[in-house]
C-alpha cells in the first residue's frame, strides 16, 4: 500500500475548519502565546532587566485580556465535535479565570518574601488555566483527557515550586505519582468504553447513544469503563477514597498555589464531571449512581471528621475542601442536569470567594514561615480586629451559617438533592455541616477567646488587603441578594445541546 498524502482539497477543508472554529478558543490561544513569550524571549532577552515583581502585574493584564475575549466568544461547537462553548462552558470558565487572578494576587507577597519571583511561575499558572478552559468545554474524551493533563502537569510543578523546602518537593512527587496513576485508570476506562461502543466514537453525546445500544454481552465492559472513569475523575476533585494526595499537597505547596488548587482545578473538573455524567452516561445511570452516592457521602463524612483533629490551618482547609466536594457531587447526581449545573456553579462561586479570603488571611499570618498552626491565631481579635473579623466571616460562611452567602449555596444544593430523592445523602450533608461548624468555630474561639500569639506581624496591605476586603464584602453583601442568586445563575443559559437532561431513572 502506498501512504496517503494530503490532497489540496483536504488542505482547503482543514484551513476552512480552522478559520471557522478558532474563534471558539481565542482565550486559550492568548494564554498559550503569552505564557510562552513570558519564558522566551521576554524574560530571557527583551525584558531581562525588568524587576521580577512586575511579572505578577503583567500576568493580571493577560488575564484581563483573556476575560475580554471570553466575554465575546461565540457559542457553538467546533473541532469535529470535540469542543463546545455553551452555558456550562462559560459559567465554569469564569470561575477558573477569577480563581487564577486571585492566586496571582496572593502570590506576589509570598514570592517576594521567599525571593522566588520568576516569570516561569506565572507562565505555569497561565498554561494550567488554558487546560482548565479547554476542560470546561471538552465534549469528547480525547479532548477532555489532554485538557486534564495540561492542567494537572503544571500544577504538579507549582506544588513543588519552592525547591529548597523538602516538604513541598515531597508533596509534589506524591501528587505527581498518584496523578499519573489516576490518569492511567481514566485512560483505560475510556478505552473500555470505546470498545464497548464498538470502536466507533469517543464523543460524549454519541457515546451515550452507542452505550445504550450496546449488546448485553458488553455490560461488564461498560460497567468497568464507567467505574474507571469515575475513579479517575474522583481523584481530580479529591473525593474520598481518592483524596490521599490532597492534605499533603495542600500543606506542602506554596499557600497561593494551595488556594489555587482548592478552587480553579476543582471548578474545571466539576464541569467535566457534569458533562460526562450528564451527557455520556445518562443512558447507563444504573452503573454509576450507587458508587457516586457512596463517594459523595464518604467525602462529606471523612472530610469533616478528619478536619476536627487538624492543628495546621492549611490541612484543616484541605479536609474541609474534600467535604465541600462531597456536597457539590449532589449536583452531579441530580436527575436534572440543568438544575444540577446551576446549583454546583453557584456553590463553587460562593466557595471561591470564601476560600480565597481565608487563604489570604493565612498568608498574612504566615510571614516568612513555612506554615502556621491554628494556635497562631490566638488573640488575633485583639491584635488585628479587622483581619480576625474577616476570617470569622469566611469561616462561618464556609460552615453555611445563615444568613451568610455560604448558607444560600448549601441551601439550593441541598434543596435540589431532596427534590431528586436523595434524602439520606441530604441528612448526611446536614449533619456533617454541623460538624464543620465545630472546627470552624474552634478557630474563631482561638481568635477571640484566647490570649497570646506572636505580636510582630507585618501590617496588612497591598493585594492581600484588597482580597480580604473584597471577599469579605462579597460574603456580607451577598446576604442581601441570597434569595435571588439562583434566579441570576439561571440567566447564564445552562440549557444547551450538550447539557439538556440527565437521569430519567436511578
Amino acid at each position: 500500500m502506498t501512504p496517503m498524502t494530503p490532497t489540496p482539497e483536504f488542505a482547503q477543508l482543514l484551513w476552512e475548519a480552522l478559520k471557522r472554529d478558532t474563534p471558539l478558543i481565542w482565550s486559550q490561544l492568548i494564554l498559550w502565546v503569552s505564557a510562552t513569550l513570558m519564558i522566551w524571549p521576554l524574560d530571557s532577552w527583551l525584558l531581562k532587566g525588568m524587576p521580577k515583581q512586575k511579572w505578577g502585574n503583567f500576568t493580571l493584564v493577560i488575564l484581563a485580556v483573556t476575560g475580554l475575549f471570553m466575554a465575546t466568544t461565540p457559542s457553538g461547537t467546533g473541532f469535529n465535535g470535540m469542543y463546545a462553548v455553551d452555558g456550562l462552558t462559560r459559567g465554569f470558565q469564569w470561575l477558573c479565570l477569577i480563581a487564577s487572578a486571585l492566586a496571582v494576587m496572593l502570590s506576589q507577597r509570598v514570592l517576594d518574601e521567599m525571593k522566588e519571583q520568576t516569570a516561569e511561575y506565572y507562565a505555569l499558572i497561565l498554561f494550567s488555566l488554558s487546560g482548565m478552559l479547554f476542560l470546561c468545554g471538552a465534549t469528547d474524551f480525547v479532548s477532555l483527557y489532554f485538557s486534564l493533563e495540561l492542567m494537572a502537569i503544571c500544577i504538579y510543578i507549582l506544588v513543588a515550586y519552592f525547591r529548597t523546602q523538602d516538604r513541598g518537593v515531597e508533596a509534589g512527587i506524591k501528587y505527581f505519582l498518584l496523578g499519573a496513576f489516576s490518569s492511567g485508570i481514566l485512560l483505560y476506562g475510556i478505552s473500555l468504553l470505546f470498545g464497548a461502543a464498538g470502536g466507533t466514537t469517543t464523543n460524549l453525546a454519541a457515546l451515550n447513544s452507542a452505550l445504550a445500544l450496546a449488546p448485553n454481552t458488553n455490560s461488564l465492559l461498560v460497567f468497568s469503563g464507567v467505574l474507571m472513569v469515575l475513579v479517575g475523575m474522583a481523584f481530580k476533585v479529591a473525593a474520598v477514597p481518592f483524596h490521599m494526595w490532597s492534605p499533603d499537597a495542600y500543606e506542602g505547596a506554596p499557600t497561593p498555589i494551595t488556594a489555587f488548587m482548592a478552587t480553579a482545578p476543582k471548578a474545571a473538573a466539576l464541569a467535566a464531571f457534569l458533562r460526562i455524567f450528564g451527557t455520556a452516561f445518562q443512558g447507563v445511570s444504573n452503573e454509576w449512581i450507587t458508587p457516586l452516592t457512596y463517594i459523595a457521602g464518604a467525602s462529606m463524612i471523612l472530610g469533616n471528621i478528619a478536619a476536627v483533629k487538624q492543628q495546621s490551618m492549611k490541612r484543616l482547609l484541605a479536609y474541609s475542601s474534600i467535604a465541600h466536594v462531597g456536597y457539590m457531587l449532589l449536583g452531579v447526581l441530580s436527575h436534572d442536569a440543568e438544575a444540577g449545573a446551576q446549583a454546583v456553579w453557584l456553590y463553587m462561586l460562593t466557595y471561591l470567594f470564601m476560600n480565597a479570603g481565608a487563604f489570604a488571611v493565612v498568608i498574612h499570618m504566615q510571614g516568612k514561615g513555612e506554615g502556621e498552626r491554628i494556635e497562631d491565631f490566638r488573640g488575633l481579635g485583639h491584635r488585628q480586629p479587622f483581619v480576625a473579623f474577616a476570617m470569622m466571616v469566611f469561616l462561618l460562611s464556609l460552615a453555611g451559617i445563615p444568613p451568610l452567602i455560604g448558607f444560600f449555596g448549601k441551601f439550593y444544593l441541598f434543596k435540589l438533592a431532596i427534590e431528586q430523592g436523595y434524602t439520606t445523602l441530604t441528612v448526611i450533608a446536614l449533619l456533617t455541616s454541623a460538624i464543620s461548624a465545630f472546627y470552624y468555630l474552634g478557630v474563631v474561639n482561638q481568635m477571640y477567646f484566647k490570649e497570646g500569639g506572636e505580636e510582630g506581624r507585618e501590617p496588612l496591605g497591598g493585594a492581600l488587603q484588597q482580597i480580604i476586603v473584597g471577599a469579605c464584602a462579597v460574603v456580607l453583601v451577598g446576604i442581601l441578594f441570597g434569595p435571588k442568586l439562583l434566579d441570576w445563575t439561571a440567566r447564564i443559559g445552562w440549557k444547551t445541546a450538550t447539557v439538556t437532561s440527565v437521569l430519567d431513572q436511578r
